[in-house]
């Protein structure tokens, strides 16, 4: 990831939410060799040293929490190597589904670069203080299975049946009710904040007054597969 390409995330994600019918977004790298191998390291001498630090993290940052702020389920098929901004850009997707070839490593270590908070709480809500503290001490490169094991990812697939089982994950997460979807990710991201912030009581609130409320109860009444419209 360059500087360029984090401060074009924001701008993407907004173009991607233009269009009403999306139910799930996909993240992940283009071609099948990787997710993402991290920053441009070669930038880094001249876009994140001194007075430039806090320009080029900002990007990194607001790319960062437009991922996070998207009111979707948010799905990362990872491939191949997910390296430092990688494994950052990953950790702000909701669910992690890799193939068996994906690697892992947090690698600033080896900079003498501090990883950023933002990602840090992220990973330590995924794998707790201890095993955050050995990824970041070793800088080690770990394997799918073990990034499994540690709790980083849901699912471990084999690399050809990836697209496959992430697109079946998509269409059955996007025939179900979209404002529950909404209610269920504000409130689960507000915990950590340890309230529940208005947006995700307002979102929770708003699934007892929808006509995806009532056609669900219907269609269970029914015996037939509800018709979800988000409303």
């Amino acid at each position: 990831m360059t500087a360029d390409m984090y401060e074009a995330v924001p701008a993407a994600v907004a173009d991607l939410l233009s269009h009403t019918e999306v139910r799930v977004v996909v993240l992940r790298g283009a071609g099948s060799d990787a997710f993402g191998a991290g920053s441009d390291i070669s930038e880094f001498s001249t876009r994140r040293l001194g007075d430039q630090a806090s320009v080029y993290e900002s990007a990194e940052h607001r790319a960062w929490r437009a991922l996070a702020e998207i009111p979707l389920p948010v799905i990362a098929a990872i491939h191949g190597p997910c390296m430092g901004g990688g494994v950052a850009m990953a950790l702000h997707c909701d669910i992690r589904i890799a193939a068996d070839d994906a690697t892992f490593s947090v690698p600033p270590a080896r900079l003498g670069l501090a990883y950023p908070r933002q990602a840090l709480v992220r990973l330590t809500e995924l794998v707790g203080p201890a095993t955050t503290k050995l990824l970041l001490f070793s800088a080690r490169v770990i394997k799918a299975e073990e990034a499994l094991r540690l709790g980083l990812l849901q699912q471990v697939v084999p690399k050809p049946d990836l697209d496959d089982e992430v697109e079946r994950l998509a269409e059955r997460v996007s025939s179900l009710a979209p404002l529950t979807h909404r209610a269920t990710k504000l409130s689960v991201d507000s915990i950590r904040d340890e309230t529940l912030t208005a947006p995700a009581a307002e979102a929770h609130d708003d699934c007892y007054d929808s006509a995806d409320f009532r056609e669900g109860i219907q269609a269970f009444l029914d015996k037939r597969p509800a018709t979800f419209q988000g409303m």
